[in-house]
């Protein structure tokens, strides 16, 4: 009510030459029920509420679009990233900010966006391809987390391109693990398994662009595989039996505080001490150590 009681005067002032005019417009605002004008507005015909909630409707799916055009189009599996950022809009984020140039955490959204939607239009087919690979000592881990967010991409493109010195566009292209999988083998079927699966892979399509084994490492104990799919899509796949899979996962925290340039030099030297302890624990499977797979050229 304090608004309909200053409203009066605001008009009341322009209206000072006719007394009459003035008292008149004093009255209706002193006959103002704000309870009753909220009936008869919301008591409005269900067309006209249809209507609107028509054309809302229509605007919250267009907008998108229209402000990021490419991301609603398929993406072509051998285009790069720079041309999917560039084509998907700068411009239009620079005409919706109202800015002549966009910041560079948003550069690095930007193509950690592109990255994250090639890989989730590949997901469903690869995810398949690695479900076979399971069997009764071999069992997929961690699921739910095989598309990397975009939160987590767009950090690790700004902090690939500071710590290489290279462009965010060039970061993102070298980023390998926006769609990652683990496979776990038992101690006893692990030597026979990893090579079984890999032979299973490529026969697939996929093409190996790195496999490390890093079985008696410091920090990591296991196999790690970069692949790219039939369809163009990097892939990470890691290999580990159910010990060194828990191993990694309970040392993930102080493997984050090794890597934070804003940690101490005390906490590295504490985390280090840590992540060596938790691998020195981890069994060698029998073989494991001998496995190794040829590289595509």
């Amino acid at each position: 009510m304090k608004a309909a009681q200053e409203m009066p005067e605001t008009y009341i002032e322009p209206l000072k030459q006719s007394k009459k005019s003035a008292r008149h417009l004093a009255r209706s605002f002193r006959k103002f029920k704000p309870e009753q004008f909220s009936r008869r507005v919301t008591g409005a015909g269900w067309w006209m509420r249809s209507l609107t909630a028509a054309v809302m409707m229509i605007m919250a799916v267009l907008a998108p679009i229209h402000v990021l055009p490419t991301y609603a189009a398929p993406v072509d599996p051998e285009e790069s990233v720079s041309p999917i950022v560039t084509v998907a809009s700068a411009a239009d984020l620079r005409q919706l900010r109202g800015d002549k140039k966009l910041t560079r955490k948003e550069q690095s959204r930007l193509l950690a966006l592109a990255l994250r939607r090639k890989a989730a239009l590949a997901e469903p087919e690869v995810t398949a391809d690695m479900r076979t690979l399971e069997r009764s000592s071999a069992k997929l881990q961690g699921l739910d987390y095989r598309l990397k967010s975009t939160d987590s991409l767009a950090r690790k493109i700004t902090s690939d391109a500071d710590e290489d010195q290279v462009s965010l566009a060039a970061a993102a292209a070298g980023i390998s693990d926006v769609l990652r999988y683990t496979l776990t083998c038992s101690d006893a079927d692990y030597s026979t398994m990893v090579p079984q699966a890999m032979a299973a892979l490529t026969e697939k399509g996929y093409r190996v662009e790195k496999f490390r084994n890093a079985w008696g490492g410091k920090f990591y104990q296991g196999v790690n595989v970069h692949l790219m799919s039939p369809a163009g899509v990097r892939v990470e796949l890691q290999f580990h039996t159910p010990q060194s899979f828990a191993v990694k996962q309970a040392s993930h925290a102080v493997y984050e505080i090794r890597r934070n340039p804003a940690s101490s030099a005390e906490e590295v030297e504490e985390a280090t001490r840590l992540s060596i302890a938790y691998n020195a624990a981890v069994v060698v499977p029998e073989g494991a150590r001998a496995i190794h797979w040829p590289v595509a050229a």
